[in-house]
């Protein structure tokens, strides 16, 4: 009987394996990285333990199809969770790394330090013009409290910030703001 029922399923192969690859490959599961040899064995596995459990199959074409069909199917949806399971597998990563780079970021009191730092070291009339800047003074105000022409206030506080930059910049602060 056995033997009888490994005929049955070579024969059933035989007759059927150019329709099983042709319906197959009408997916291109190759471009999810399933190979279709892996899906046509499974489809083989199926017919053999219908066979062995005795099942008559009355219209051999449509069953066999919707075989292959869920059988892509079952296929498909392991690739999904797969990828699904790799996405937050490297969104996690990503975000790990991110906090990591966020932590080795200076504080805000150390940024305030190396700022002053940097302020410091500024020619004595550019610091007075961008510390008085840096408390939200505008040009006139910044010319009005130290007596000096609205040229020399917007002069000295545009040299001021260009040093106060490069200067940062070394220190490996640095932002450029987009326009």
């Amino acid at each position: 009987m056995a033997k009888f029922k490994e005929d049955h399923l070579e024969k059933l192969l035989a007759s059927f394996s150019h329709f099983i690859r042709i319906q197959i490959h009408k997916y291109d599961l190759q471009r999810y990285g399933i190979d279709p040899d892996d899906v046509a064995q499974e489809i083989r596995i199926k017919l053999w333990k219908l066979l062995m459990n005795e099942k008559n199959i009355d219209y051999q074409t449509s069953y066999i199809r919707k075989i292959i069909e869920s059988t892509v199917i079952d296929h498909l949806r392991k690739w999904k969770r797969e990828e699904t399971s790799l996405n937050q597998t490297n969104m996690r990563t990503i975000a790990e790394k991110n906090l990591s780079c966020y932590s080795e970021l200076p504080s805000e009191e150390k940024i305030q330090e190396l700022i002053v730092s940097a302020l410091n070291c500024l020619i004595d009339s550019r610091k007075k013009a961008v510390k008085l800047f840096l408390l939200n003074m505008n040009i006139d105000e910044i010319a009005r409290y130290y007596s000096w022409s609205k040229n020399k206030a917007r002069n000295l506080l545009y040299r001021g910030l260009n040093d106060l930059k490069k200067i940062l910049k070394e220190k490996s602060i640095y932002y450029e703001p987009k326009n």
